[in-house]
């Protein structure tokens, strides 16, 4: 009898359902649809306790595949579709709502969509106790996570990821197709003028007279900025075009934003498809490609916003969401400001917020884009008191130029955290504000951004100080660096770095057993670069996997070339540092050199710093290993120079250990240096390791 009810009420007569939305639930048809349309993922219901019957808004049954939006006994059909491990949790708490005991249901739990999917909703609702005269009702809203974190906050409309969804449930089916692009013009000028609030408001404005239009025969979306998109699945052709007609006559019609009323410029740019088939990124493409080229399709495109032009002249390059200066107008109006205000002492701060990627994985991109349009009202507010000048560098970047004064810096960054923690108070979430000081007579450019954000990050590493104010010190040695290793390509490639072969004597019979490859640059002058000013700088940026192979290959090629030639050649050794070892595979790399140019591997001698040995020691374990496994030998190099410890001779894996030069005397006090070099060489022996 169940099953039979439900597949009758799918059928039901939408004069009968409003009959029984006025009977059974005391409601009209026309408010329960305007109630349905309130957002996107976010269903409203209505049960009748004392008929166990149900009306679910029509979202529900397109999003969770209920049968109907009329069901009897939704109680036991419920019982279907929630997660079997969530069943008892929910039956116990709504049992509590249907005998009267309890009145408010909030609850979290999973249920099954139209896909079949187990989806993560969100229950609240409320008992209405009845009488005799009038039922008791159940009342409230399932929120649809998976898409209710989607919604445009300003409209209520599902934004892009939605509309994907839905596209792709078009194709899916192949069925009859209709898309509709409205796109209103000139809201960065509205923005400048109005507020981000108002043309919020506005925006709103539209999406609800297109909401009234299609009544929920198609869906509305709010996709980029002040686009939306009108998709329909079960409209004919003929339908559709009368639905384009509808909505034409209410998007040029006049809205109201503050206390005006204007008619801003709209497109209207429909694609219908008989049996959809393209992929959704290509019907999206080819929807942007005409809305692009619809200029002489609509009535109004050219038709001026006087009331607009009336109150600014200049209204360009205003971001829409935080209503903030882009650069190149930050920077034009900062520069004009400062010229009636040369005597004081000014600055540019950057505002950065803490992980706002994460911050948009956890509470959604809706909360975070509300959350950085809050900042923008801050640092507005601080425009228009005529203390300085806003800008948005996009992403999560600010930009303000203020007094260079402590407490208006520090009362600036507090009002910025503060709209901040309204939506997650975090440590993680902290902004963090970088400050450059400008002279008087310095005129704003990115530079100054630059030097700010440069100082920025010091500030967002330290949790005690989230303002770090600009250091030239500092700011030298990351110019120095950048500078270097610019330098050091040029030097590569025009021939300029090098290697020098130290030999390496026997001290009895004065002959060469040996050399070490170092490194040496080249200067334009002819001189020669210190190694210690741009190996350090090589090593942190990784760039000295670079130069190390570069060394690798060239000593190779000259062992080739003395014995091609029968000259006499003796072992060389290469250094392998930290980075070397981390980032690539020295002993692949070693072997592939020795197999090109046809050298035993025993005229290569591997030296590793003493320093990869403390502080990488399990990839230099295998390292060595795998070195030994191809006939090469292994030195530990600059031994004493690091946080070794004789402790640890008992478990490297070496052929031989260097000393550092730091042991040999060089001031006279020969006693202390000779009796350290003296145990060493006995505990060397005694573990079988040259020295």
């Amino acid at each position: 009898m169940y099953d039979y009810k439900l597949r009758h009420a799918v059928h039901l007569d939408r004069r009968n359902i409003a009959q029984a939305h006025t009977d059974d639930f005391e409601i009209s048809d026309r408010i329960f649809d305007a109630l349905s349309m309130l957002n996107e993922g976010r269903y409203f219901f209505i049960e009748n306790l004392d008929k166990h019957r149900t009306l679910w808004s029509q979202g529900a049954l397109r999003d969770l595949g209920l049968p109907s939006e009329h069901i009897d006994n939704c109680h036991d059909y419920w019982k279907t579709r929630v997660h079997p491990d969530d069943l008892e949790a929910y039956t116990n708490d709504i049992d509590q709502i249907y005998d009267g005991s309890k009145h408010r249901h909030v609850m979290q739990y999973r249920v099954r969509n139209a896909a079949g999917d187990y989806i993560l909703g969100r229950a609240r609702g409320f008992r209405i106790d009845g009488d005799g005269n009038v039922p008791s009702l159940y009342v409230g809203e399932l929120v649809n996570h998976s898409l209710a974190e989607t919604v445009d906050a300003a409209t209520g409309l599902g934004m892009q990821r939605t509309l994907i969804n839905a596209i792709d449930a078009c194709r899916r089916d192949h069925c009859k197709t209709g898309l509709i692009a409205v796109r209103v013009r000139g809201t960065a000028k509205l923005n400048e003028l109005y507020g981000a609030e108002a043309v919020d408001n506005m925006l709103a404005e539209y999406a609800g007279r297109m909401l009234s239009i299609t009544r929920g025969r198609s869906r509305v979306f709010r996709s980029r900025n002040a686009q939306f998109v009108v998709l329909s699945n079960n409209l004919d052709h003929e339908a559709f075009e009368q639905l384009i007609q509808h909505l034409k006559e209410a998007v040029f019609a006049p809205v109201r934003i503050a206390d005006d009323t204007i008619t801003p410029v709209c497109l209207v740019v429909p694609a219908f498809y008989e049996h959809l088939t393209n992929q959704t990124a290509a019907v999206l493409g080819e929807l942007d490609r005409r809305i692009r080229t619809a200029g002489g399709l609509v009535p109004n495109d050219s038709l001026p916003i006087p009331e607009v032009e009336r109150k600014s002249a200049i209204a360009e390059r205003i971001d829409s969401l935080t209503g903030l200066y882009r650069p190149s107008e930050f920077m034009r109006r900062a520069n004009e400001f400062l010229e009636t205000r040369r005597n004081g002492a000014w600055c540019i701060a950057t505002v950065d917020m803490g992980h706002m990627r994460l911050f948009n994985e956890w509470h959604g991109q809706a909360e975070g884009d509300r959350m950085l349009a809050d900042v923008g009202t801050v640092l507005k507010d601080i425009e228009n008191a005529n203390m300085g000048v806003a800008g948005y560098w996009g992403q999560d970047d600010f930009c303000i130029l203020i007094p260079f004064e402590h407490d208006t810096v520090h009362q600036i960054y507090s009002r910025v955290r503060q709209a901040v923690a309204k939506y997650d108070d975090g440590v993680g979430f902290w902004p963090s504000m970088g400050v450059y000081p400008i002279d008087s007579n310095e005129k704003i450019t990115i530079d100054a951004q630059a030097k700010a954000m440069f100082t920025n990050r010091r500030a967002k590493n330290d949790f005690k100080e989230r303002i770090a104010i600009f250091r030239p010190e500092e700011y030298e040695r990351e110019i120095a660096f950048h500078r270097t290793l610019t330098e050091f390509q040029y030097a590569l490639s025009n021939g300029r770095i090098t290697y020098y072969l130290q030999p390496q004597v026997d001290m009895e019979t004065g002959e060469i057993i040996g050399a070490e490859a170092l490194t040496r640059w080249i200067d334009k002058d002819g001189s020669l670069i210190s190694p210690a000013t741009f190996i350090p700088a090589l090593e942190e940026s990784g760039f000295v996997v670079t130069l190390d192979k570069y060394v690798w290959q060239g000593v190779a090629l000259w062992l080739r070339e003395r014995i091609n030639r029968g000259l006499r050649v003796v072992p060389i050794s290469l250094n392998v540092s930290r980075v070397d070892i981390l980032a690539c595979n020295v002993a692949e790399h070693m072997g592939a050199l020795a197999a090109q140019y046809n050298l035993p591997p025993e005229l290569m001698r591997i030296e590793i710093t003493e320093t990869a040995y403390t502080g990488e020691s399990e990839a230099v374990d295998k390292l060595t290993a795998d070195l030994h496994t191809r006939g090469f030998s292994t030195y530990m190099d600059d031994f004493g120079t690091g946080q070794s410890t004789l402790a640890m001779l008992k478990n490297v894996n070496v052929d031989v250990i260097k000393l550092d030069r730091t042991f040999v005397p060089d001031n006279g006090d020969e006693g202390r240096s000779v009796q350290i070099i003296s145990s060493m060489l006995e505990m060397a022996q005694s573990l079988h390791l040259p020295l």
